[in-house]
């Protein structure tokens, strides 16, 4: 009993100080009338509820939480968006995919079945899913025809390069738009990176501890 106590007091004494200097918990939007909401989908999808590392140098791959240079008044809401160019490095969007640095980024297959979803306006499209190996990370993003490219671009000092996992508009908000542009390193330490449940909750067996890198 004595060693069982003291281990559940460590154990709390160690989890409350991750708690306070490192980890929060995040969850998505979920807003029916905002297709924004799925941004990050497929890895991350309305009601998602997510463990937050704060702290620490963003990398290439990073999905992080950053504040919203659009949100009115600005910066008052986030955004989840991942890196994928820091300061000085040169990103591209074409018909042959991304590239940094001029290097293109590999691509790899996806598990996840092409999903038709409707806009805003009613309007339906078909997400592709494929998978995309950035830095150390291994992730899956939603691509389409329709996804919006662009021109070379170099990363400023001090700046980061960010886009969404679902790159396709109107659901994507990243880099690409104007209002958001790249974003402050310094305002970006939290990364995302464990998905513990759906809005679904526990139950949710597929969708449950799922790493977002």
């Amino acid at each position: 009993m004595r060693w069982t106590l003291w281990t559940v007091v460590v154990l709390g004494a160690v989890l409350g100080v991750l708690r306070y200097f490192f980890i929060e918990f995040y969850t998505v939007p979920d807003e029916a009338n905002d297709p924004r909401s799925w941004a990050n989908a497929p890895n991350l999808e309305p009601g998602d509820f997510v463990l937050v590392w704060r702290g620490g140098e963003p990398h290439i791959g990073d999905l992080l939480i950053c504040p919203d240079p659009s949100a009115d008044p600005p910066k008052s809401k986030v955004m989840v968006a991942r890196v994928l160019g820091l300061p000085g490095d040169k990103i591209e969007y074409g018909e042959t995919g991304l590239r940094i640095n001029n290097y293109r980024v590999a691509g790899a297959g996806c598990s996840t079945m092409p999903r038709k979803i409707n806009d805003a306006a009613g309007a339906a499209t078909e997400l592709v899913c494929q998978g995309e190996e950035a830095g150390s990370s291994r992730h899956d993003i939603y691509t389409s025809p329709s996804m919006q490219t662009f021109a070379q671009t170099q990363v400023p000092a001090e700046k980061i390069f960010v886009l969404s996992d679902n790159r396709v508009s109107p659901w994507a908000h990243d880099s690409r738009e104007p209002e958001v542009g790249t974003l402050d390193i310094a305002e970006c330490r939290k990364k995302a990176v464990v998905r513990l449940w759906s809005k679904k909750g526990w139950s949710d067996a597929p969708r449950r501890m799922g790493f977002l890198y």
